[in-house]
């Protein structure tokens, strides 16, 4: 198996154990919109899960009853790390408020994405069915990125996934591929 069928596998099963729970956790970054897409378009460092905070403890209950295993590498109010068979992946988490917006805490709160950012919108991943962060929710992260007080300027791949997404958002192919859960 290759570091992207891992991560396909990982994906699959961290998003099934969720959903399989009752507890949302919405795909972004690149993962994202390969997801929205349907097809794997180029190697990934990383695999993100966005979490409504209420979930966080769900998740982190369904994930080491799995044999993840949470490292401490992020501030536990923020986000929590996993790791199992050399393969990690990370859950971040937001807070919706009351204009329909959300928004993460901590070293990130200026982030703000857009209404529907976490919608109940469904793209897929290899053959597994994955809930995924809204198009224009990726794109506000991306765009708003290099502007945070924590953000960097943007990587070539970044610039190349802000043209992807922007591709998706004028054409019917990034329409997810169901409104509900399979």
């Amino acid at each position: 198996m290759t570091a992207v069928d891992d991560q396909v596998q990982l994906i699959a099963e961290v998003a099934g154990a969720l959903a399989t729970a009752g507890l949302k956790a919405w795909l972004f970054g690149g993962w994202g919109m390969d997801a929205h897409i349907g097809r794997v378009t180029r190697k990934h460092g990383d695999v993100e899960f966005w979490v409504e905070r209420p979930e966080r403890e769900g998740v982190l209950e369904v994930l080491t009853s799995r044999g993840f295993e949470l490292l401490p590498t992020q501030p536990p109010d923020e986000s929590f790390e996993f790791e199992r068979n050399a393969l990690r992946f990370s859950t971040a988490f937001f807070d919706r408020t009351h204009d329909g917006f959300s928004k993460p805490s901590g070293r990130w709160s200026d982030w703000r994405f857009p209404r529907g950012a976490f919608a109940d919108a469904w793209g897929k991943v290899g053959q597994a069915p994955v809930r995924v962060m809204s198009l224009e929710g990726l794109l506000a992260m991306k765009t708003q990125y290099p502007t945070l007080r924590n953000g960097k300027p943007w990587r070539p791949k970044d610039v190349s996934d802000m043209a992807a997404i922007q591709a998706l958002l004028a054409s019917s192919e990034g329409q997810p591929i169901s409104e509900k859960a399979p």
